[in-house]
């Protein structure tokens, strides 16, 4: 279709529009600079853990996705530093970015039909899932986060121009059209191409921009690529998706979704042949997602179309006598309490544990220090903590070096932040040589002031906190932990939080010795 000049004016009346949306700059921003941190030599799974961690919401919320979409099988992850390890660097970006900004949207005045944009979006997601499943060539968590994007314009649409979304639907039904091919008439723009153009100018991975494209059976080539076949299942998530939305009845919708997929059965799971089966797991997942990310679906319209097969979920679980962890009968002892408000003891305790599932899955020793500094560094969070930072011993000049690190300006203390290893009085040298835990209440009390080296002093000339704890095996020195915080938080590290730090102290000492014994070593770049 050739497009007019005033096609061209409307089109690019409504990206000013969008781009001028009182908070979308602002997102954009934090989308960017995340979208910019890149997995290469020169970052770590700390510098990733670290912006995240800044957000104490967003955080909860990574980790309970990573738990009830991905790893429910694997054992429970308490630590942001496990999740990147398990997922890598790329899926936990885009996870986060992806709950970030439906978070902000949420947020909208545009309540109901933003809210309905978002909650089809993630059931989308959930749906791509069960595409994939028995498939080789597309993973899971990345087909959920391309489906949950796919309709990224829809959902911009909704919170920037939501009296458009009727007339968009309105249009779809009276000409028999797709809500893309309508939005189109009524934009002189489609949902794909805003949220293709936003992505993109958001630093978006090409990958998921083109996982973006409406894909129909006709546009599949002989072998396609691995951005086409995203770009199918991504697809065909949302349109089946849009279908459970109708107001069609259960047998109509069924027929609708068979016919969807029926172009493409040669291509997905012989097991999606069975739609009930696929519709009533759907329904079953995304339920417990919703439960997970606490999306209010009192008044939603899609979720009462969803209600239409929850009789008949029910009654596939009774007659096939599964039990589900995700009901509130029935728990794990990891999920018991899952729901409870995160306290310094909880935290601790969920992070020993998610160093023990690493150990006994063969992590690196380097992945086993990431999730005990976090670890610690989370649990401290009502102490003031300021820092985190485990140091190596150098091995070519007699000296400690930080290596990793949570917390405040964390890159920019690693280049003065050095212990000259040495015969001097100093905290550091003393809890070298004698192998002590030391904890330092106030630096700038008058009888602590000549143990505190000068070059600390002059860098935090401010009252302040250090628990020290060396990192010895056999004897030797090979490493320290150092916690550092405001002097006004100390009186709230209880005695128990103190031998939390020792045990997880303990279990680096445990896994440092396991990797000698591999010949595993500690990564000193």
């Amino acid at each position: 279709m050739v497009m007019t000049k005033s096609d061209i004016n409307q089109r690019d009346r409504i990206l000013l529009k969008i781009r001028q949306a009182s908070d979308l700059p602002a997102m954009a921003d934090t989308v960017h600079v995340i979208n910019e941190f890149k997995a290469s030599e020169d970052t770590s799974v700390t510098d990733l853990a670290n912006i995240l961690l800044k957000d104490y919401s967003l955080t909860t919320k990574i980790l309970k996705v990573v738990n009830s979409v991905y790893f429910m099988q694997s054992g429970q992850v308490t630590t942001i530093s496990r999740a990147i390890f398990l997922l890598g660097i790329d899926h936990i970006k885009q996870i986060a970015l992806t709950l970030m900004l439906f978070d902000q949207l949420q947020k909208s005045k545009s309540q109901t039909e933003i809210m309905e944009a978002i909650i089809q979006a993630f059931c989308g997601g959930v749906i791509a899932q069960k595409f994939v499943q028995d498939l080789n060539y597309v993973e899971e968590e990345e087909a959920f986060i391309c489906a949950l994007l796919h309709p990224l314009g829809k959902v911009i649409v909704a919170h920037t121009m939501p009296e458009k979304i009727a007339e968009i639907r309105m249009t779809s039904a009276e000409r028999g059209i797709s809500e893309e091919q309508a939005s189109g008439l009524v934009l002189g723009i489609s949902f794909e191409e805003i949220g293709t153009t936003i992505a993109t100018e958001w630093n978006y991975p090409q990958k998921i921009v083109k996982s973006m494209h409406h894909t129909t059976a006709q546009d599949i080539p002989a072998n396609p690529r691995e951005d086409q076949k995203l770009s199918i299942i991504a697809t065909l998530a949302t349109e089946m998706s849009n279908l459970l939305a109708t107001d069609t009845d259960k047998e109509g919708k069924k027929e609708q979704i068979r016919n969807l997929l029926s172009p493409y059965i040669d291509i997905l799971p012989k097991q999606l042949r069975n739609i009930d089966g696929l519709i009533n797991s759907t329904v079953k997942d995304f339920n417990a997602l919703v439960a997970v990310l606490d999306l209010n679906l009192v008044k939603s319209s899609f979720n009462k179309q969803l209600d239409k097969w929850s009789e008949t979920t029910e009654q596939l679980a009774t007659e096939t006598e599964v039990l589900s962890f995700k009901t509130d009968s029935l728990k794990t002892i990891d999920t018991l309490f899952s729901e409870e408000a995160e306290n310094p003891e909880s935290i601790f305790s969920k992070g020993i544990q998610d160093i023990n599932n690493s150990m006994q899955a063969s992590h690196t020793l380097n992945d086993v220090i990431h999730i005990a500094l976090e670890t610690i560094y989370r649990g401290l969070q009502a102490s003031q903590v300021v820092r985190v930072l485990f140091f190596v011993k150098d091995i070519n000049e007699p000296r400690m070096v930080a290596r990793y690190g949570f917390g405040s300006y964390v890159n920019e203390t690693k280049k003065w932040f050095v212990i000259r290893i040495g015969k001097t009085n100093d905290i550091f040298n003393l809890a070298l040589s004698r192998d002590a835990d030391l904890v330092v209440k106030d630096t700038t009390a008058p009888d602590i002031k000549k143990f505190i080296p000068p070059w600390y002093k002059e860098k935090m000339p401010i009252a302040g906190y250090i628990i020290i704890f060396p990192v010895t095996i056999n004897k030797k020195n090979i490493g320290l932990i150092c916690i550092e915080g405001s002097t006004t938080g100390f009186s709230s590290i209880s005695r128990n939080c103190l031998n939390y730090l020792k045990i997880l102290r303990d279990q680096i000492v445990i896994a440092t010795t396991q990797s000698f014994r591999h010949s595993d070593t500690l990564d000193t770049r």
